[in-house]
């Protein structure tokens, strides 16, 4: 008797390649995210004056801003509390360079000076975070 055999021939699957993972822009532009920026910078300089707690801004900022805002905190408490008027916003001004992000300077009217602060937002699971955040 004899047996025939046969060579099977590993079958090649022909597959469409996965479709790229780049998120579109939004239908709708983002929120403008000035009066975020505004209250974020008066909240951030009341944090280094030792009016209001660091983790308020937890949600607002991102981890490595969080953790240098923090160690500046600290810094200034070991310093000493001053006593202050709440902080208030003088002027401000935002550009875009793309439609997710934002970069702002504004200026604090802070005791009996201003102070300046800088800070740049990014869209982060659809709403602002700010990514850097600067007061001097």
């Amino acid at each position: 008797m004899s047996e025939t055999v046969t060579k099977q021939h590993p079958r090649i699957a022909v597959v469409d390649p996965p479709e790229p993972r780049v998120r579109e822009d939004p239908a709708e532009p983002p929120v403008d995210p000035t009066p975020i920026i505004e209250r974020l910078a008066v909240a951030a300089v009341e944090v280094l004056n030792g009016h209001r707690s660091i983790r308020q801004l937890q949600k607002w900022l991102a981890p490595h801003t969080y953790i240098a805002l923090a160690q500046r905190a600290g810094l200034a408490s070991r310093c000493g509390k001053r006593t202050s008027l709440p902080a208030r916003v003088i002027s401000s001004r935002t550009c875009f360079p793309r439609p997710t992000v934002c970069e702002a300077a504004i200026v604090v009217w802070d005791v009996n000076r201003p102070r300046a602060c800088t800070i740049r937002m990014e869209m982060h699971r659809g709403r602002w975070r700010a990514n850097a955040l600067d007061v001097i």
